[in-house]
């Protein structure tokens, strides 16, 4: 079994990757980057298995290049930045493999259901997003929603919580580009069959999660679930779904304030250079590339994150209404010292690739609800000390 990781010398890549390199069942990893040095290191981490990585650089803006790459492949795995899966995916079809990715934000997901029919086509299977939001998050609404008769609403509610050392630096959870994303673009909500827009940042709610994240206020954010599940679930009848998203105080308030200034921008603007010159910047990678000089490798300390993901489902069964809570508490995983939103967002895309090389899955583009046997692939991720719960509440009369 050989798998192609397509950004693989980012923070989450490496995480796929070295997943894949430790499973018996796979025989080759190719670590792909943009940045050749980021996927020889991810080499370099690697512990047991590392004889089965090779790195090499691969710009997924090169179709033709990529396309000959992925051919060599079982399967595509794209942790590049979401605005770059629809070039992932067209390649994955011209190498005729199938593909999965970390997620498209709901905009870029609904585009790529544009290539539904194209996957179909040729027996390919695209997942749209297996992280842990949207992936395992999806997984969990698909056992919900299979215990109901009808389904009415499906709500996330995620939270988040770090202890990052003194004097650590603003310190995303992961890539700052999609939070950026996420917080400045319009959330969509679906409501009474129908997606409409918030405003941004918009919708706080109070929420109490499992310690260590405890009380928490989440918000509105833009995201993939809210445009995969009434495709997957119209069916059965949805006609509700939003995703909400609580931040740890300090980094959401750090957040705002860059919002606020203008940070997030991704505009051209002029600035003065000196000597009466100007030079035009933009905000975001201006912002971004001086956090990359000052930030601290996540390997230098010990991770003390925890992401609590819960669906909320409430429809009925047998004629009564129910409400069925499925939840997720992940912690860091000891063995690599790696975070709980890494382990979280990149193991799910590992344990994805092994499943469909070994094929028998439906094809076309899909949310991966409609992909996986939620229960075998939630036994797939207890190896990373990840296991969920449910709740249960009925009325009985």
């Amino acid at each position: 079994m050989h798998l192609v990781v397509l950004g693989g010398g980012g923070a989450m890549g490496r995480i796929t990757v070295r997943a894949l390199t430790e499973d018996e069942r796979v025989a080759r990893v190719t670590v792909a980057d943009v940045n050749l040095a980021a996927a020889e290191r991810t080499v370099a981490w690697l512990e047991a298995g590392r004889e089965k990585a090779r790195a090499v650089a691969a710009d997924v803006r090169d179709a033709q290049a990529l396309s000959a790459l992925l051919m060599e492949a079982d399967v595509a795995l794209n942790a590049t930045d979401y605005p770059f899966n629809l070039d992932v995916m067209r390649a994955a079809l011209a190498a005729r493999v199938s593909y999965a990715d970390l997620g498209g934000l709901f905009h870029m997901t609904r585009k790529q259901y544009e290539l539904d029919r194209a996957f179909r086509d040729a027996g390919l299977t695209a997942v749209l997003g297996i992280g842990s939001t949207p992936g395992i998050t999806n997984l969990l609404a698909r056992i919900a929603v299979d215990q109901m008769d009808t389904v009415e609403r499906l709500d996330l509610r995620i939270g988040s919580s770090d202890e990052p050392p003194a004097g650590a630096t603003f310190a995303p959870p992961y890539s700052l580009r999609t939070i950026l994303d996420e917080c400045t673009l319009e959330p969509m909500v679906y409501a009474d069959g129908a997606w409409r827009a918030a405003p941004t940042m918009s919708g706080e709610e109070a929420i109490q999660f499992p310690p260590p994240v405890g009380a928490m206020t989440a918000m509105y954010t833009l995201h993939s679930e809210v445009a995969l599940f009434p495709v997957s679930f119209g069916d059965r009848g949805l006609r509700h779904a939003s995703f909400k998203i609580a931040f740890p105080p300090e980094f959401l308030a750090q957040l705002r304030l860059i919002v606020a200034l203008g940070l997030a921008r991704t505009d051209t603007i002029k600035v003065r250079a000196g000597k009466g010159r100007s030079v035009p910047v933009i905000p975001r990678e201006t912002l971004i590339a001086l956090l990359a000089e000052r930030r601290t490798p996540t390997e230098d300390r010990e991770p003390n994150d925890c992401d609590v993901l819960r669906v909320v489902a409430q429809g009925t069964h047998d004629g009564k209404a129910i409400e069925l809570v499925e939840e997720m508490v992940v912690r860091p995983y000891a063995p690599w010292r790696v975070g709980a939103g890494e382990i979280d967002t990149g193991a799910p895309l590992a344990v994805a690739g092994v499943l469909l090389a070994h094929g028998g899955h439906p094809t076309g583009a899909l949310g991966a609800e409609r992909i996986f046997d939620p229960y075998e692939f939630l036994r797939e991720l207890t190896r990373y000390g990840m296991r969920a719960s449910e709740t249960i509440t009925r009325m009985l009369s």
